[in-house]
Protein backbone atom coordinates (compact mmCIF):
# COMPACT_ATOMS: atom_id res chain seq x y z
CA UNK A 1 0.00 0.00 0.00
CA UNK A 2 1.76 3.37 -0.87
CA UNK A 3 0.59 6.38 1.34
CA UNK A 4 1.32 9.97 1.17
CA UNK A 5 1.66 11.58 4.54
CA UNK A 6 0.55 15.25 5.67
CA UNK A 7 1.87 16.01 9.10
CA UNK A 8 3.62 18.05 11.77
CA UNK A 9 5.67 18.12 15.36
CA UNK A 10 6.48 15.17 17.06
CA UNK A 11 3.29 13.17 17.13
CA UNK A 12 4.12 13.71 13.14
CA UNK A 13 7.11 11.80 13.08
CA UNK A 14 6.21 9.10 15.55
CA UNK A 15 2.81 8.48 13.17
CA UNK A 16 5.30 8.88 9.98
CA UNK A 17 7.44 6.56 11.74
CA UNK A 18 4.50 3.79 12.31
CA UNK A 19 3.37 4.53 8.69
CA UNK A 20 6.79 3.71 7.09
CA UNK A 21 6.77 0.39 8.63
CA UNK A 22 3.41 -0.66 7.67
CA UNK A 23 3.37 0.86 4.12
CA UNK A 24 5.39 2.14 1.21
CA UNK A 25 6.08 6.17 2.05
CA UNK A 26 5.50 7.44 -1.57
CA UNK A 27 5.73 11.39 -0.72
CA UNK A 28 5.15 13.60 2.68
CA UNK A 29 3.98 17.22 2.95
CA UNK A 30 5.36 18.92 5.81
CA UNK A 31 3.89 22.60 7.07
CA UNK A 32 5.79 25.13 5.66
CA UNK A 33 8.54 26.74 7.61
CA UNK A 34 7.94 27.72 11.38
CA UNK A 35 10.68 28.96 14.19
CA UNK A 36 9.52 25.91 16.33
CA UNK A 37 10.03 23.34 13.55
CA UNK A 38 12.62 20.94 14.62
CA UNK A 39 13.42 23.32 17.47
CA UNK A 40 10.50 22.49 20.26
CA UNK A 41 8.88 19.81 18.62
CA UNK A 42 10.47 16.86 16.00
CA UNK A 43 10.60 17.72 12.79
CA UNK A 44 8.77 16.26 10.06
CA UNK A 45 10.17 17.97 7.08
CA UNK A 46 13.60 16.86 8.15
CA UNK A 47 12.72 13.13 9.65
CA UNK A 48 11.74 12.71 5.81
CA UNK A 49 14.48 14.29 4.59
CA UNK A 50 16.82 12.03 6.60
CA UNK A 51 15.06 8.61 5.10
CA UNK A 52 15.07 10.12 1.82
CA UNK A 53 11.57 10.72 1.12
CA UNK A 54 10.41 13.15 -1.64
CA UNK A 55 9.10 15.85 0.43
CA UNK A 56 7.69 19.42 -0.03
CA UNK A 57 6.54 21.65 2.43
CA UNK A 58 2.81 22.93 1.88
CA UNK A 59 -1.18 23.61 3.10
CA UNK A 60 -3.61 21.37 1.86
CA UNK A 61 -4.48 23.64 -1.68
CA UNK A 62 -1.30 24.81 -2.42
CA UNK A 63 0.14 23.82 -5.68
CA UNK A 64 3.52 21.78 -4.46
CA UNK A 65 1.29 19.54 -2.55
CA UNK A 66 -1.01 18.97 -5.33
CA UNK A 67 1.28 18.19 -7.60
CA UNK A 68 3.45 15.84 -5.04
CA UNK A 69 0.32 13.58 -4.36
CA UNK A 70 -0.70 13.56 -7.86
CA UNK A 71 2.74 12.18 -8.91
CA UNK A 72 2.93 10.17 -6.12
CA UNK A 73 -0.53 8.21 -6.67
CA UNK A 74 -0.85 6.92 -3.38
CA UNK A 75 -3.58 4.66 -2.16
CA UNK A 76 -4.31 6.77 1.03
CA UNK A 77 -3.76 10.00 2.19
CA UNK A 78 -2.20 9.57 5.99
CA UNK A 79 -3.02 13.32 7.74
CA UNK A 80 -1.18 13.89 11.55
CA UNK A 81 -1.37 17.34 13.12
CA UNK A 82 -1.79 19.09 9.77
CA UNK A 83 -3.47 22.46 10.31
CA UNK A 84 -4.48 22.62 7.04
CA UNK A 85 -7.90 21.41 5.51
CA UNK A 86 -7.71 18.96 2.73
CA UNK A 87 -9.88 19.93 -0.52
CA UNK A 88 -12.29 17.02 -1.73
CA UNK A 89 -10.55 17.34 -5.02
CA UNK A 90 -7.20 16.56 -3.45
CA UNK A 91 -8.13 13.43 -1.51
CA UNK A 92 -9.95 12.00 -4.40
CA UNK A 93 -6.33 11.72 -5.79
CA UNK A 94 -6.35 8.84 -3.29
CA UNK A 95 -8.20 5.48 -4.17
CA UNK A 96 -9.29 4.59 -0.33
CA UNK A 97 -9.20 8.17 0.47
CA UNK A 98 -7.64 9.96 3.91
CA UNK A 99 -7.56 9.05 7.19
CA UNK A 100 -6.56 11.58 9.88
CA UNK A 101 -5.83 11.46 13.49
CA UNK A 102 -7.44 13.50 15.88
CA UNK A 103 -6.38 13.92 20.11
CA UNK A 104 -10.10 13.81 21.04
CA UNK A 105 -12.61 11.54 21.75
CA UNK A 106 -14.61 12.43 18.68
CA UNK A 107 -17.14 14.07 17.96
CA UNK A 108 -15.99 16.10 21.24
CA UNK A 109 -13.33 18.62 20.80
CA UNK A 110 -13.15 18.91 16.98
CA UNK A 111 -11.25 21.59 15.81
CA UNK A 112 -7.51 23.35 16.65
CA UNK A 113 -5.57 23.11 20.36
CA UNK A 114 -8.20 19.97 21.40
CA UNK A 115 -5.89 18.78 24.03
CA UNK A 116 -5.71 21.83 25.74
CA UNK A 117 -9.15 23.07 25.28
CA UNK A 118 -9.68 19.04 27.35
CA UNK A 119 -7.50 20.30 30.34
CA UNK A 120 -8.76 23.73 30.24
CA UNK A 121 -12.28 22.50 31.08
CA UNK A 122 -11.46 20.30 33.65
CA UNK A 123 -11.43 16.85 31.85
CA UNK A 124 -9.73 13.45 32.87
CA UNK A 125 -10.62 11.09 30.71
CA UNK A 126 -9.15 12.49 26.99
CA UNK A 127 -8.40 10.14 23.94
CA UNK A 128 -6.98 10.20 20.06
CA UNK A 129 -9.45 9.27 17.14
CA UNK A 130 -8.32 7.52 13.62
CA UNK A 131 -11.91 9.24 11.33
CA UNK A 132 -11.71 9.14 7.40
CA UNK A 133 -11.51 13.03 5.78
CA UNK A 134 -14.69 14.47 4.72
CA UNK A 135 -15.49 17.89 3.51
CA UNK A 136 -15.71 18.97 7.45
CA UNK A 137 -13.65 19.77 10.03
CA UNK A 138 -12.83 16.56 11.89
CA UNK A 139 -16.65 15.09 11.40
CA UNK A 140 -16.10 12.32 8.94
CA UNK A 141 -16.29 8.46 10.11
CA UNK A 142 -14.73 6.90 13.16
CA UNK A 143 -12.24 3.72 12.11
CA UNK A 144 -10.68 3.67 15.73
CA UNK A 145 -10.61 5.67 19.14
CA UNK A 146 -8.47 5.10 22.39
CA UNK A 147 -8.94 6.84 25.55
CA UNK A 148 -6.73 7.19 28.97
CA UNK A 149 -6.30 8.99 32.16
CA UNK A 150 -5.03 12.42 33.33
CA UNK A 151 -4.96 13.37 37.03
CA UNK A 152 -5.22 16.65 38.30
CA UNK A 153 -1.52 16.82 39.01
CA UNK A 154 -1.15 16.14 35.28
CA UNK A 155 -0.31 18.83 33.01
CA UNK A 156 -0.22 19.09 28.60
CA UNK A 157 3.28 18.02 28.66
CA UNK A 158 2.15 14.80 30.98
CA UNK A 159 -0.37 14.11 28.14
CA UNK A 160 1.75 14.45 25.28
CA UNK A 161 4.25 12.02 26.83
CA UNK A 162 1.03 9.87 27.07
CA UNK A 163 0.07 10.58 23.30
CA UNK A 164 3.38 9.45 21.69
CA UNK A 165 3.10 5.75 21.83
CA UNK A 166 -0.72 6.15 21.26
CA UNK A 167 -0.32 7.68 18.05
CA UNK A 168 2.19 4.59 17.23
CA UNK A 169 -0.21 1.95 17.91
CA UNK A 170 -3.45 3.50 16.67
CA UNK A 171 -1.32 4.03 13.30
CA UNK A 172 -0.52 0.74 13.26
CA UNK A 173 -3.73 -0.68 13.78
CA UNK A 174 -5.61 1.24 11.17
CA UNK A 175 -3.11 0.48 8.76
CA UNK A 176 -3.82 -3.40 9.76
CA UNK A 177 -7.38 -2.60 8.78
CA UNK A 178 -6.58 -1.70 4.84
CA UNK A 179 -4.29 -3.99 4.17
CA UNK A 180 -6.67 -6.75 4.68
CA UNK A 181 -9.34 -5.17 3.49
CA UNK A 182 -11.59 -4.60 6.89
CA UNK A 183 -11.85 -1.18 7.86
CA UNK A 184 -14.47 -0.30 10.27
CA UNK A 185 -16.33 2.94 9.82
CA UNK A 186 -18.61 4.25 12.88
CA UNK A 187 -20.95 7.80 11.56
CA UNK A 188 -20.09 10.54 14.44
CA UNK A 189 -23.24 11.63 16.37
CA UNK A 190 -23.14 15.24 15.35
CA UNK A 191 -25.54 16.01 18.07
CA UNK A 192 -23.22 15.84 20.75
CA UNK A 193 -20.44 17.47 18.39
CA UNK A 194 -18.22 20.11 20.54
CA UNK A 195 -16.09 22.54 18.45
CA UNK A 196 -13.17 24.82 19.71
CA UNK A 197 -11.19 27.75 18.03
CA UNK A 198 -7.44 27.31 17.76
CA UNK A 199 -5.53 29.21 20.85
CA UNK A 200 -2.87 32.37 21.12
CA UNK A 201 -0.38 32.74 23.64
CA UNK A 202 -1.50 35.47 24.81
CA UNK A 203 -4.52 33.15 25.92
CA UNK A 204 -2.62 32.01 28.90
CA UNK A 205 -3.18 35.50 30.75
CA UNK A 206 -4.73 34.79 34.33
CA UNK A 207 -7.53 36.40 35.19
CA UNK A 208 -7.51 36.17 39.62
CA UNK A 209 -11.01 36.46 39.76
CA UNK A 210 -11.42 33.07 38.32
CA UNK A 211 -11.82 30.46 40.85
CA UNK A 212 -8.93 28.80 41.54
CA UNK A 213 -9.80 25.47 40.19
CA UNK A 214 -10.09 27.32 36.55
CA UNK A 215 -6.43 29.02 36.93
CA UNK A 216 -5.49 25.71 37.76
CA UNK A 217 -6.36 24.32 34.91
CA UNK A 218 -5.31 26.92 32.48
CA UNK A 219 -1.90 26.14 34.27
CA UNK A 220 -2.06 22.67 33.27
CA UNK A 221 -3.29 23.27 29.51
CA UNK A 222 -0.54 25.82 28.44
CA UNK A 223 2.24 24.38 30.27
CA UNK A 224 5.85 23.05 29.08
CA UNK A 225 6.03 22.68 25.62
CA UNK A 226 3.31 25.00 25.36
CA UNK A 227 4.30 28.72 25.82
CA UNK A 228 2.82 28.70 29.77
CA UNK A 229 0.47 30.86 31.17
CA UNK A 230 0.99 34.02 32.68
CA UNK A 231 0.58 37.31 35.21
CA UNK A 232 1.83 40.20 36.26
CA UNK A 233 3.29 42.40 38.46
CA UNK A 234 4.33 46.07 38.05
CA UNK A 235 4.22 45.40 34.35
CA UNK A 236 6.59 42.88 34.03
CA UNK A 237 5.66 39.34 32.74
CA UNK A 238 5.31 36.51 35.42
CA UNK A 239 5.30 33.08 34.08
CA UNK A 240 3.79 30.14 36.38
CA UNK A 241 4.59 27.16 34.93
CA UNK A 242 3.17 24.67 37.60
CA UNK A 243 0.06 25.44 40.65
CA UNK A 244 -2.36 23.65 43.09
CA UNK A 245 -5.52 24.24 44.35
CA UNK A 246 -4.57 24.99 48.08
CA UNK A 247 -7.31 23.89 50.48
CA UNK A 248 -7.16 26.22 52.63
CA UNK A 249 -10.40 28.74 53.02
CA UNK A 250 -10.87 31.73 51.03
CA UNK A 251 -9.34 35.47 52.55
CA UNK A 252 -10.78 38.46 53.19
CA UNK A 253 -8.16 40.14 49.91
CA UNK A 254 -8.92 40.90 46.23
CA UNK A 255 -8.08 37.93 43.38
CA UNK A 256 -4.38 38.01 43.07
CA UNK A 257 -3.16 39.12 46.08
CA UNK A 258 -0.49 36.60 47.63
CA UNK A 259 -1.43 35.88 51.26
CA UNK A 260 1.28 33.37 51.79
CA UNK A 261 5.19 32.91 50.89
CA UNK A 262 6.79 29.66 52.06
CA UNK A 263 8.73 26.77 50.81
CA UNK A 264 5.71 25.48 48.99
CA UNK A 265 5.25 28.15 47.00
CA UNK A 266 3.20 31.16 46.44
CA UNK A 267 -0.44 31.23 48.15
CA UNK A 268 -2.42 34.21 45.71
CA UNK A 269 -5.73 34.82 46.83
CA UNK A 270 -8.29 34.14 43.92
CA UNK A 271 -11.66 34.65 43.29
CA UNK A 272 -12.92 31.88 44.73
CA UNK A 273 -10.37 29.92 46.62
CA UNK A 274 -6.52 29.81 47.36
CA UNK A 275 -3.81 28.91 44.18
CA UNK A 276 -0.25 27.52 45.68
CA UNK A 277 1.61 28.39 42.25
CA UNK A 278 5.00 25.70 42.89
CA UNK A 279 7.03 26.85 39.30
CA UNK A 280 7.01 30.53 38.42
CA UNK A 281 10.03 32.39 36.39
CA UNK A 282 9.94 35.50 34.40
CA UNK A 283 10.83 38.71 34.61
CA UNK A 284 10.18 39.14 38.72
CA UNK A 285 12.60 37.38 41.00
CA UNK A 286 10.52 35.20 43.35
CA UNK A 287 12.05 36.58 46.69
CA UNK A 288 10.55 39.69 45.76
CA UNK A 289 7.24 38.47 45.84
CA UNK A 290 4.98 38.35 49.29
CA UNK A 291 2.61 39.45 50.91
CA UNK A 292 2.29 42.90 49.79
CA UNK A 293 2.19 41.71 46.17
CA UNK A 294 -0.59 41.83 44.21
CA UNK A 295 -0.27 39.68 40.97
CA UNK A 296 -2.17 41.07 37.79
CA UNK A 297 -1.04 44.57 38.66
Amino acid sequence: MKVVFLGNHTVGVRSLEAVSEEAEVVGVVAHPPDPEDGVRYESVFQFAEKRGWRVVRGTGKDLPTQELIAAAKPDLLWITDFRYLIPSMVVSLAPLGAVNLHPSLLPAYRGRASINWAILKGETQLGLTGHFVDEGMDTGDIIEQVSYELGEDQDVGDCLNILYPLYTSITRKILGHFRFGTVPRTPQDHTHATVFPRRKPEDGAIDWSQPARSICNLVRAVAAPYPGAFTTWKGKKVYVWKARVDPESDSNVPGGQVIGVSARGLQVQCGEGVLTLTSVNGDVPTDRLDETCCLGT
